[in-house]
């Protein structure tokens, strides 16, 4: 839950933000994408890859169906 502090500060950034012919809002809720680790394990070592060097479709291959949210 926002405090007042937090609340003021977003209002006199949303009052910027429209001057300047835009608008900004606080995310509704932290996103955290969470990966199948030991499936993306198995696959880096099958295919002899680092983790790191992985494109993004191989990352999406290891997401959770549903990302996990925390409030």
């Amino acid at each position: 839950m926002l405090s007042k502090a937090d609340i003021d500060g977003w209002n006199a950034i949303d009052e910027e933000a429209v001057r300047a012919g835009g608008y900004l809002a606080p995310p509704k809720r932290p996103l955290i994408i969470e990966f199948d680790y030991r499936a993306m394990s198995n696959y880096c070592r099958e295919k002899g890859v680092s983790k790191m060097d992985l494109t993004e479709e191989e990352l999406k291959k290891f997401e959770y169906a549903e990302p996990l949210v925390y409030a």
